[in-house]
């Protein structure tokens, strides 16, 4: 595997992980699997509330087989952004309410799947 971490110094935190396969990941010697070469992954998180960490992107892309015969087709691309704290007293009807009436409430489409930038310094 071959790739880049960023971290956050301040906070001691990893905002970025990226990388891609450069050789077979084998699995049981290769009897239970493999994953090829040149598979990716990116995985990003931000500070979305003081000292309070969440995944903002997740990009997997492999391909590999499974016991010989079953092949493995993994491409994963998932994205959260626009984050709100809410208030700690917050009722479970209440937090349905607000998902019933904001975006958040919206399941994105593989088409409308973006990339979040933010990064925190």
């Amino acid at each position: 595997m071959e790739g880049s971490v960023w971290v956050n110094g301040k906070e001691a935190r990893v905002e970025e992980i990226t990388g891609h396969l450069i050789h077979e990941v084998k699995f049981g010697r290769g009897l239970l699997g493999h994953l090829n070469k040149g598979g990716t992954f990116d995985v990003k998180q931000a500070e979305v509330a003081r000292g309070y960490w969440e995944m903002t992107l997740l990009k997997v892309q492999m391909k590999g087989k499974a016991l010989f015969f079953k092949t493995i087709g993994v491409q994963q691309n998932y994205s959260r952004s626009d984050f709100r704290q809410v208030p700690d007293d917050l009722t479970l009807a209440q937090a349905a309410d607000i998902l019933r009436h904001s975006n958040a409430a919206v399941r994105p489409t593989a088409a409308a799947v973006r990339e979040v930038g933010v990064r925190g310094h």
